[in-house]
């Protein structure tokens, strides 16, 4: 009974990080997080297969649902997500996914199918005890994989962590957290353990998975502080990761003031001569002569009553037109460059994406000045992004953008290494703004 109390409340709290997992992959389609969420819903399914075991009695389907679920389903697509995560070429993806979906589906099919060896109680039975050979070879098999992959993901991680990898260093304790969340699931599935302790082992699985999985995305905070202390200069350094944080932008040292001139002696100056008659200074004024009025132009045809270009909305900012704004104030303005080494074969879906992102930062950031998206010339690979904001709360709004965490998500799968460039604007000019075009292409004065 103590055995069945333990198994419903590991259920019970495996539900929560399960649900929570399943919504956050729902929201941001990220591959990783899809096969963790099916990882959680292995562990989930088999410790409530084990809680009604436990009180109830084992049967052939409850037994072989728990084994299913825990031993081959949880391990297995624990060390997809981890390669999905981290892998940077495409093939290597692409391999991880069809070796799993493939797997997994052979050995189910041959679990549930099998017939057991043993007649089940309340007992969790042991695997070896229940099993023929073959479903315990494809558990074992799975185990193996697992184990290898994950081990394999936190040593390249640790190595590229070393090696000053941005990506890498933010990475490696989720990372680490999810390896020991495969370890416990093998070690709880093996039969070696007391059932009581398989189940408690399982649960903290689960947990350690979904916090793992939630440290694995960046979160941006409404109030989050930058630095105030002026830096020597940008920061230019290369990095290998995707995911850029927040840039924070020194602020601009104030300006010297010289020391007021000493006022001259008096000694020293020259009398000053007396100012003559205004008077004698003026010169004729010329005799005032009407101007004939003249046909309207098509200009004075755009303007209303007060003298403002009326249906123009792209002429503000020339010179020249009175009652038009000026061109922005950019003294706090703040920049971004951002390179981008694409795979190969990746460049017409990383431009898809890029595309995207230009029409919904032109619908929803109105601070976000420019974003230029350049190819360069001969390198087809390679992209170059050039952000200018108004100001530093306007770059930290656009981190918070819903479409800029879902361009970086989407675009991590074509990206093979990213270098950030932060700059501060300094001496600049602004091209005013043009008239719109007429039909024939000809500006509309």
């Amino acid at each position: 009974m103590l055995e069945a109390l333990i198994a419903l409340l590991a259920t019970l709290g495996a539900l929560v990080p399960t649900g929570l997992l399943i919504m956050r992959a729902y929201k941001d389609r990220l591959l990783y997080l899809i096969a963790w969420s099916v990882t959680l819903v292995g562990i989930t399914l088999s410790l409530l297969t084990m809680a009604l075991g436990f009180l109830l009695g084992f049967n052939d389907l409850l037994f072989k649902v728990a084994e299913t679920g825990a031993a081959l389903i949880a391990p297995l697509w624990l060390a997809l997500g981890m390669v999905e995560l981290i892998a940077r070429y495409v093939q290597v993806r692409f391999a991880a996914w069809l070796f799993t979906l493939s797997y997994t589906v052979v050995a189910i099919v041959i679990l549930l199918a099998d017939p057991l060896t043993k007649t089940l109680d309340k007992s969790l039975p042991k695997p070896g005890e229940a099993y023929d050979a073959l479903p315990l070879l494809l558990i074992d098999g799975g185990h193996v994989v697992a184990v290898i992959s994950l081990v394999a993901c936190a040593v390249v991680t640790a190595l590229l962590a070393s090696k000053q990898d941005r990506e890498a260093a933010e990475l490696l304790i989720p990372i680490a957290l999810v390896a020991l969340a495969g370890v416990l699931v093998v070690a709880g599935t093996r039969g070696l353990l007391p059932s009581f302790l398989a189940v408690l082992m399982l649960a903290g699985a689960a947990g350690l998975v979904w916090y793992g999985a939630m440290r694995t995305i960046p979160v941006y905070e409404d109030d989050e502080e930058y630095d105030d202390q002026p830096a020597p200069g940008p920061a230019t350094g290369p990095a290998t990761g995707y995911d850029e944080q927040p840039a924070r932008f020194p602020q601009q040292a104030a300006a010297p003031v010289a020391p007021p001139e000493p006022a001259p002696r008096e000694d020293l100056r020259f009398p000053e001569p007396a100012p003559a008659p205004a008077d004698d200074l003026r010169f004729p004024e010329p005799a005032f002569e009407p101007v004939p009025a003249s046909p309207p132009t098509s200009l004075d045809g755009l303007r209303g009553p007060s003298g403002e270009a009326a249906g123009l909305p792209g002429l503000a900012g020339m010179p020249g037109l009175p009652g038009l704004p000026g061109p922005p104030d950019l003294s706090a303005a703040c920049g971004q460059i951002t390179v981008y080494t694409l795979l190969d074969g990746r460049e017409d879906a990383f431009d898809r994406l890029a595309a995207d992102l230009v029409a919904a930062t032109k619908a929803a950031e109105p601070d976000t000045m420019i974003l230029a998206c350049h190819q360069v010339e001969n390198a087809p690979t390679q992209r170059i992004f050039y952000w200018l904001f108004r100001d530093e709360a306007a770059f930290a709004a656009q981190r918070q953008q819903p479409h800029w965490q879902r361009f970086k998500g989407e675009a991590r799968s074509h990206v093979l290494t990213t270098n950030v460039i932060e700059l501060r604007l300094g001496a600049a000019k602004l091209a005013p703004l043009s008239a719109p075009a007429a039909p024939g292409g000809r500006p509309v004065l």
